[in-house]
Formats: C-alpha cells, structure tokens, sequence
C-alpha cells in the first residue's frame, strides 16, 4: 500500500508511452461512439437534432442578422420558428448572448450548416490549441491530448464555444507578462460570455495591472459599438430585457441542472430549494474570490503559472452558470500547472491529480444521465490542491523531470 501511495505521489505512473496510448485509445473510442450513435439515428443525435446541436442557436442567430433580422434571436417565438424552419425537429436552442458575439458568428452565418460547424469548431479549436501549446511548449504529444481531452469531445459534439472562451482566457494569461494591452484586448473579447470573467477583473485589480484593465475596458465599449452600429441599439435593449429570461432558465431547470458544473445546479439537483443554493453558491464564490485575490496581489510570491491555474479553475467554481463543455476551460489550467512542473518540478500527487481532472469530463458526462453532479468536487479539488500548491509551491516538489520525457 505504501508503494502504491508513493506511486500516485510522485506520480512516477505517469510515463511517455502512457501519455500517448491512454489518449489515442480515448480518441479512438470517441470517434467511433459517435460515428455509431449517428449512423444509428440517421445522421442525427438520438433527440433528432443535427450533430453539434447548440450551434443551431449560433446560426441561426447569424442567418438572421445577415437577413437583415438581428433582433430574431433575443424573441424567443420567432426564434423558435426560425430554427424549426430550417431543422423542422421542434427543438429550441435559445440565444443568451450580447450582441458583439452574434457578430463573431457573421461569417459562419454564409455557410451551410454543417460546413460552417465544422469551419467553427475547427479553427476555435485551434485557436485554443494554439495557446496551450504556448503554455505548455511545442510538444509533440500536445495535440493528441488535446483532441483526447474529453471536454474536446463535449464541445465538438455541442457544437459550443468552449474553445473560444479557453483560447481567450488563456491566451490573456500568456499574454499578460509582456504585452499587457493584447492581454487586456483578449479579455475584452471574452465578455461575450460574462459568466466566466467574474473574478478577471478582481485578479487584474489585485496585481496593479491597470493597463490590461484599461485595455480590456476599451475593448469591450468597442466591440459593444460596433455591434450596435452593425443591429441597432434595439438589439442591446432586447438582450438586457432578456436576462430575467436567463435566471429564469437557471432557477427554473429549462437548461437542465444535470448537463451544468456548478455549485448551485448541484444543490438545486438535490432538492435544495433557490434561495440556500444560491447562498451556498455565493459563499463558494466568495472564497473563490477571496483565493484568487490573495494569489494575484502584487509582488506575489506565487509562481505565476499557479496563480493562472487557479484563476481558471477559481473562474469555473465561482459561476452559477457553466455547462459540462465550459470544462475545456480547464485545458490551459492544466497546462499551466504542467508547465510550471515541468520547471520548477511538480507538488505532490500533481501528476495523479491533473490525470483525474484530465479524464473527469467523462465521469461527470456518464453520471448525468443518472442526475448525479460531480463537477463541482472535481473544480472543488482542483482548486484546493492549487490553493495548497500556491501556499507553498516549492515545498515539497519532486523534480521527476519533464512528464512526457520519462
């Protein structure tokens, strides 16, 4: 027993070749689960919704206003016909989202369906892999356990946007050091999904990093601007008179608190009523808060891919609102916290740790079904280990070497 502690400590598990042949068999399972499930149901999932399902609402929302119709997405009716429409599968996929984002969405708004799912799930991706490979280095196995991730296979199978919040999260954070403007521009760009930037602003303010504020601030004025002078005021009127329909969605399980990774959804799950979900939400959140501002203050002792870790995965645990694929938000936090191993040598039980969160998504996909929410305890976990980690980040490291070179 001692042995197998000290294995899962050190992590000394964890070789190369395992490295490489764990996430190709994933990979490989992936696919063709999702090959048979498609065949079997006609091309469709089994609900009869086309393959990257959310991404209707995207395009939609993107034909519309292309039409000359942007305020469509934010009437649910009207929506609601727009889609059936096109699809006739009487699903509805409802747009909670700022105008400045239906304008990323233009360009794939010119294509057919699935070509444009495809050109929007694969360059988002790579957007995403591009940063993770900045984090992590220009290692070969990076992209294999990227695609091997199953959050990926969350995202692709939803058709969502989780590439798109970890290419710009992360990639701010790459940016931050050295080009604090082009951070501050990225996190502009990433207020297209609030719920995920609660505590940036917090982190930022307690670094004293007030050009990337600054940047940010204009940024998301800007992009705001441009969508308005793209739809119409009007637009922005119907997506702030559309939030109670939002919180009404959360609090009233139209989303499904089953699919969500949140602290609230979890409790809501298990009987507990609004008002104490939300507090005992709030509470998480505040110690979330609490963590990060204290690991972000300035002239910081912690290392600054720590620090990152934890303001990805803080981000994660403080939202009521996230969904199972936002866990893709979690590749860079990994990342930074495998970087950081592989320079300075990795905490205790790190290499076990980031191989659970690294396979966790499927955990949390398979209990679903059965109404069982266990995402929280994963971000929980991870953002405690990172916590204790930032406390003492040197204590205790086992400089093993790189963990794909063992």
């Amino acid at each position: 027993m001692a042995r197998i502690i000290d294995t899962l400590r050190t992590g000394s598990w964890l070789q190369k070749d395992r490295m490489l042949f764990y996430p190709l068999v994933i990979l490989v399972i992936t696919v063709a689960a999702t090959a048979y499930v498609l065949y079997s149901n006609g091309g469709t999932l089994p609900n009869g919704s086309p393959f990257g399902s959310d991404f209707v609402s995207f395009w939609v929302a993107a034909r519309e206003a292309l039409s000359g119709h942007p305020e469509v997405p934010y009437l649910a009716d009207r929506f609601a016909a727009a889609q059936n429409a096109i699809f006739g599968d009487g699903n509805f996929y409802a747009f909670f989202y700022p105008p400045h984002y239906l304008a990323y969405m233009l360009p794939f708004g010119t294509l057919p369906y699935y070509p444009a799912l495809a050109a929007w799930t694969g360059l988002s991706f790579l957007a995403a892999l591009a940063v993770i490979r900045a984090i992590a280095g220009k290692r070969p196995e990076a992209l294999l356990l990227a695609l091997a991730f199953p959050a990926t296979f969350l995202t692709f199978a939803h058709g969502q946007n989780a590439f798109l919040s970890a290419a710009l999260f992360g990639g701010a954070l790459v940016m931050l050091p050295r080009r604090p403007v082009l951070a501050g521009i990225l996190f502009g760009l990433l207020t297209f999904k609030p719920q995920l930037g609660l505590l940036i602003p917090l982190a930022l303010i307690a670094a004293g990093q007030w050009r990337t504020i600054v940047a940010a601030a204009v940024t998301a004025v800007a992009v705001a601007a441009l969508s308005a002078a793209l739809f119409g005021v009007e637009t922005w009127s119907l997506f702030l008179a559309q939030g109670s329909s939002a919180m009404d969605a959360l609090r009233e399980n139209l989303v499904g608190w089953n699919k969500m990774i949140s602290t609230y959804a979890m409790l809501r799950l298990s009987g507990m009523a609004d008002m104490p979900a939300m507090a005992l939400q709030g509470l998480v959140s505040l110690i979330a808060a609490g963590a990060t501002a204290w690991a972000w203050r300035r002239r910081s002792p912690v290392p600054y891919e720590l620090r990152c870790a934890l303001l990805l995965t803080a981000s994660l645990l403080a939202t009521p609102f996230g969904l199972n694929y936002d866990l893709f938000v979690l590749a860079p936090a990994i990342a930074f916290v495998a970087a950081f191993g592989l320079r300075a040598g990795f905490p205790p039980f790190a290499k076990t740790i980031l191989a659970i969160v690294y396979l966790s998504p499927f955990a949390v996909l398979w209990l679903m079904a059965d109404m069982i929410a266990i995402a929280p305890f994963i971000l929980a976990g991870l953002f405690l280990f990172l916590l204790a980690a930032t406390i003492s980040p040197g204590r205790g490291a086992h400089h093993t070497g790189p963990v794909a070179a063992e």
